[in-house]
């Protein structure tokens, strides 16, 4: 199966794609389109142009989380695709802030387009297997979430308190040589997500998505690096289980991606990629 890369946080040197730091993938399905994420902005638009995708025909769209760099091409997709469900956790419909050194940004969706859009959203609590073999799931914690856990928020009521993580799903598709898992972010930890996934649906044989071992560069702020012990335990699991398809490049980090290539054979991903799984 081909998985198209319509937003990642690089593009190829002189390519026309646009790169932003967020994730739009889109993939075929026993004959259903499929978006996975939508990017920061409309530029998923035009990237699926070059790639000749029409989205015009996308049949459903799926969110991992609610963050901006995921959700924040969502009104735009809207917009043009009149009919598409659009799948996402109860949990994930909240008001989210990561804090950054001494300041907190609200760093969640949209949240008028609940409104807007009333009929197009599908809200999910527990596991749910959408068509044959595709499953959407929440993440089981087997292990301690990684230290950028720790720095977000939900705001209920009129306190701030820790997100739990409860609004992030990642999507499981079983196939003849094992399970493909495609995930957004891994704020619960990867490894929590690879172990759920092998728990439920069986063996995971490719993966697909961003690690978080690392937070996007901002301007006057260092970018965020999760310990090196994280990067070193995602191989060590990798190595283990033989997986042997493993495509990341959003917030994964490049110091984390250039270990990762070298000490488990992962490659990564950038807008305007096709791989396959």
């Amino acid at each position: 199966m081909k998985i198209y890369v319509l937003i990642e946080d690089s593009k190829p040197k002189g390519s026309a794609f646009i790169a932003e730091s967020g994730l739009c993938l889109y993939f075929v399905y026993q004959g259903k389109r499929i978006l996975f994420d939508t990017g920061a902005s409309d530029a998923f638009i035009y990237n699926a142009t070059l790639l000749g995708i029409d989205l015009l025909k996308v049949d459903m769209c799926i969110l991992s989380h609610a963050h901006e760099g995921h959700t924040g091409g969502l009104a735009y997709f809207l917009g043009i695709n009149k009919d598409a469900p659009v799948y996402m956790k109860s949990a994930a419909r909240g008001e989210f802030y990561i804090r950054r050194l001494t300041k907190l940004e609200y760093a969640g969706m949209d949240r008028s387009l609940l409104e807007k859009y009333p009929d197009r959203f599908r809200f999910i609590d527990d596991d749910v297997e959408i068509l044959d073999g595709l499953y959407l799931s929440g993440v089981q914690k087997h292990r301690k979430p990684p230290l950028f856990a720790s720095m977000m928020y939900e705001k209920r009521g009129d306190a701030l308190v820790r997100d739990d993580l409860s609004q992030e799903l990642f999507l499981a598709m079983r196939g003849d040589e094992g399970v493909t898992v495609i995930n957004g972010c891994s704020h619960n930890g990867l490894i929590n997500v690879l172990m759920t996934a092998e728990e439920k649906y069986g063996p995971v044989s490719a993966v697909v998505g961003g690690f978080h071992l690392s937070s996007a560069r901002r301007s006057g702020i260092p970018a965020f690096q999760e310990p090196a012990g994280e990067t070193a335990a995602i191989i060590r699991y990798i190595n283990q289980k033989k997986i042997k398809k493993v495509y990341t490049g959003h917030c994964t980090g490049e110091k984390s991606l250039e270990k990762l290539e070298m000490m488990a054979r992962v490659k990564r991903i950038q807008s305007g990629d096709v791989i396959q799984v």
